[in-house]
């Protein structure tokens, strides 16, 4: 039988509460939800509830800033200072956490794009609270729906980025494609569309990426919704693809 939505909020409350309690001390909605989310991928790869171990010791805007920057080091340059990880009993680099040869970008977006979907709707979790402030009873139909392991493939959009190139430096389909594939592996890029050449002859200034995922396309963007990437020497921003209505 699958679990419904309720189950899972149920499941995740310390996960929730961790990410509230950042809030509560300062910390800025994608920073707390990503370090938040990259806690729970280390508990599951490592087979320790990293989010329980820190979340008793947030107790000052100090402790909230030292977890954001220390996860915001895991995930933007996999190296550089110490990440010290709040409450173990000795100072413990949150990167000497993450296993060799895994990607802790794209274990966050896997993260964010699976059960992080609910543990991070602020909606839902209100629409909670008040069932439960209400006595129960017969669940809202959002809570009551199940919620499915293997959700169905997303549409090509869905796991698309929109990217520009700087006036006059533009960028080809291989080089974007080799950057990403360089990063994140063989097959995750499954095309690349870059603007016809403008019959005047200027060079163009945007592309489409498609991911062989969403969750590939969020690792990219890394909770932010408009990043800069230097590929070849040149710079690219990537976000993500809305159609035009």
């Amino acid at each position: 039988m699958e679990p419904t939505v309720r189950d899972v909020l149920a499941f995740h409350r310390v996960d929730r509460a961790a990410y509230e309690r950042l809030l509560s001390l300062g910390a800025a909605r994608d920073t707390a939800r990503d370090a938040v989310a990259l806690l729970m991928w280390l508990g599951r790869v490592v087979g320790a509830d990293a989010v329980a171990s820190v979340r008793p010791f947030l107790r000052t805007r100090a402790d909230a800033t030292r977890l954001v920057i220390d996860a915001h080091v895991v995930l933007r340059s996999h190296g550089g200072a110490p990440c010290l990880l709040p409450g173990a009993a000795a100072p413990v680099p949150l990167l000497d956490l993450v296993p060799a040869g895994a990607d802790p970008r794209r274990g966050v977006a896997d993260v964010l794009c699976g059960v992080g979907a609910l543990v991070f709707d602020d909606r839902l979790h209100a629409l909670l609270r008040r069932y439960e402030e209400d006595g129960g009873g017969e669940l809202p139909p959002e809570l009551a729906a199940p919620y499915r392991l293997s959700p169905l493939p997303l549409a090509v959009n869905e796991r698309s980025l929109f990217v520009t190139f700087s006036k006059g430096y533009p960028l080809t389909r291989e080089e974007i494609h080799g950057y990403f594939t360089e990063r994140w592996g063989d097959g995750c890029v499954e095309s690349v569309m870059i603007e016809r050449t403008p019959p005047s002859g200027e060079a163009p200034t945007y592309g489409k990426v498609v991911f062989r995922s969403a969750s590939e396309a969020a690792a990219v963007l890394g909770g932010h919704r408009l990043v800069k990437l230097l590929v070849n020497g040149r710079h690219l921003w990537a976000r993500k693809y809305v159609p035009r209505q």
